[in-house]
């Protein structure tokens, strides 16, 4: 049904009668008429045909991004039509803390921070494709909606929403068990700041995704000499990485290469990450 479906787009697309947008827009039109009605077994065909290997031809290309903009529809989709989690209402009769508070905020905001990457990876492969297929146009409209996504997350500090979530409260126990806690060793302090610090690792590593996927973006736009959009774009990971001082990545290769793509754009950051590059080499 799905699969039968997207080959019937691709083929339009290979033989003139549609372009790879128009297959896109029909698709997503698609998926909100018909996602009801996808049985198990339709998803677990699609899910097999993710596995192909590609040929390095155009119809190998097209049938690539039409399943890898499937994906990402039918997760649209199905976070839309998700009931809500028991859990949550359980969560929502009871009165909240701060610590409830924070690690919620701090939740929401790392969940944005995923999906918009997730989606603005895909919108740079369907603007690759685009520029494959000539149509340099459909590149960079999808490079600009790829920005649009990773341009909110720099303002979003998950480092310091990490920090900000107070230690989670003592259960309420008596006094036999409070004694039975202490002859075990257990201490809730050491415990709550083991917790934020693991909170704290999952921060940095998710803003180095932001970073990797700017460098990715710009280095893009540079492709189609839109040197103007690159440099805009590689402000993103500049203020991200003098925010914090370099990156959480222990890649010395990979954050050479970032800092050669940045050099002429945003000299200190891409000296900064040299510098990191140096220290990891030392160690």
């Amino acid at each position: 049904m799905l699969t039968d479906h997207i080959d019937s787009l691709a083929a339009s697309i290979l033989n003139g009668a549609i372009s790879l947008d128009d297959a896109l827009i029909d698709l997503e039109d698609w998926i909100v008429d018909h996602g009801n009605e996808l049985t198990p077994a339709d998803r677990r065909a699609f899910s097999a045909t993710l596995d192909q290997s590609s040929q390095g031809n155009n119809q190998s290309l097209i049938d690539s991004i039409m399943r890898l903009h499937t994906t990402r529809l039918l997760y649209r989709y199905d976070k839309a039509t998700a009931p809500l989690d028991n859990n949550q209402d359980a969560d929502q009769e009871t009165d909240p803390t701060p610590y409830t508070e924070a690690r919620a905020t701090f939740a929401t905001a790392l969940q944005t921070s995923e999906d918009a990457i997730n989606e603005a990876r895909i919108d740079i492969a369907i603007a690759n494709a685009q520029h494959l297929l000539g149509n340099i146009d459909a590149n960079r409209r999808w490079l600009d909606d790829s920005f649009e996504r990773i341009h909110p997350l720099a303002a979003t500090d998950l480092v310091a929403l990490a920090e900000a979530i107070p230690a989670m409260p003592m259960p309420e126990l008596n006094w036999w068990r409070r004694i039975g806690i202490k002859l075990v060793g257990y201490n809730f302090e050491r415990l709550a700041a083991k917790n934020r610090a693991s909170l704290k690792t999952i921060a940095r590593m998710q803003t180095d995704q932001v970073i990797i996927m700017a460098h990715l973006l710009g280095t893009s736009y540079e492709a189609i000499r839109e040197r103007q959009r690159a440099n805009r774009t590689f402000r993103i990971a500049a203020y991200l990485i003098m925010r914090y001082d370099g990156m959480y990545l222990r890649d010395r290769e990979q954050l050479r290469e970032i800092a050669a793509d940045l050099e002429q754009a945003e000299p200190d950051a891409a000296a900064r990450l040299m510098a990191q590059a140096a220290e990891l080499n030392e160690a």
